[in-house]
């Protein structure tokens, strides 16, 4: 009898030993399988424009990487502010990392929805991903829409760019009319992605103009002269912007004298306006989907820098 309960204790201790090392792999392996991806936006304030176009972005991610956890951080501290100040709580950045790490999650790709790379990309993105380094087996930064030139065997990120805004507005084909795009710019500098861009166009045979809200051009100005050479005086303006917040309602078609919209109808042009941003445009969403793609494969590392593998 009591060898029979020695036999009993032994199987139960080796049944006990077994699975309780079985629960433990188990949770190591679950632990090195959490991955996320976190999709970093400016923000807005704007609730429509959350919804249709930061939003729809983030949606078709989720759909496109089932096996990730996909959340949302803003970069702007006021607009996070704001937010917070009406019940809105959005994550920075940081937040969002360190919650992520936290959590035990061991492979994070940050993927930003700016339109172009410039100091809000590499001050507010790049840099805080470096920060957090060495906090997980892989940390990867896709890149922003258009990026790439077609060189050293990228992708032309430019002509991909070109042919999805033409999805967006069929009329860039008439000739009668113009569209005018207001980018956002740099503040310090040119940005040489707008001229890029407006070749792509160009070649394209779009007619389509581009212009930034910051003063180092093209500027409104720019606009006028380009447009006053195409002999057109039917516009269309669009932001050239994931969200259509705060500029393209008030700089672009808000009713103030210096709006582009009045600047445009004192010279004597017919004037509508499109104030819906890209993120709603479905060919768009599909390129930060392929730039997430491209982070988690490690596409064109050594020409895309800003990660730690």
């Amino acid at each position: 009898m009591k060898n029979l309960m020695r036999f009993s204790l032994s199987i139960a201790l080796l049944c006990a030993v077994v699975f309780g090392f079985g629960a433990i792999s188990a949770t190591a392996v679950e632990a090195a399988s959490k991955k996320a991806i976190v999709v970093t936006s400016f923000g807005t304030t704007f609730d429509d424009q959350r919804r249709d176009s930061i939003e729809s972005v983030e949606n078709k991610i989720k759909t496109g990487f089932p096996d990730y956890e996909v959340r949302r951080a803003f970069t702007s501290k006021i607009v996070m502010k704001r937010l917070a100040e009406r019940g809105i709580y959005v994550d920075s950045l940081e937040q969002a990392l360190e919650k992520l790490r936290q959590e035990g999650y061991k492979e994070v790709v940050v993927q930003p929805t700016l339109f172009t790379p410039g100091e809000e990309y590499d001050n507010k993105i790049v840099a805080v991903v470096h920060q957090y380094a060495h906090a997980f087996d892989k940390l990867v930064v896709g890149r922003p829409a258009v990026t790439f030139t077609g060189a050293h065997g990228t992708p032309n990120d430019y002509a991909i760019a070109a042919k999805a805004l033409k999805t967006q507005l069929p009329v860039l084909q008439l000739a009668d009319r113009a569209v005018v795009f207001m980018g956002h710019g740099s503040p310090n500098h040119v940005n040489p992605v707008y001229s890029r861009l407006q070749e792509q166009l160009d070649a394209a045979g779009a007619n389509a103009v581009i212009g930034v809200v910051e003063p180092t051009g093209p500027t409104i100005e720019d606009v006028q002269a380009s447009l006053k050479e195409r002999g057109v005086k039917r516009v269309i303006l669009m932001p050239l912007m994931v969200v259509a917040g705060d500029h393209a309602n008030n700089d672009m078609a808000g009713d103030e004298e210096d709006s582009w919209k009045n600047i445009l109808l004192a010279d004597g042009y017919q004037v509508s306006v499109y104030v819906h941003g890209l993120g709603e445009n479905a060919a768009f969403q599909d390129i930060y989907v392929q730039h997430v793609r491209d982070a988690v494969y490690g596409n064109y590392q050594k020409a895309h820098h800003g990660s730690k593998k």
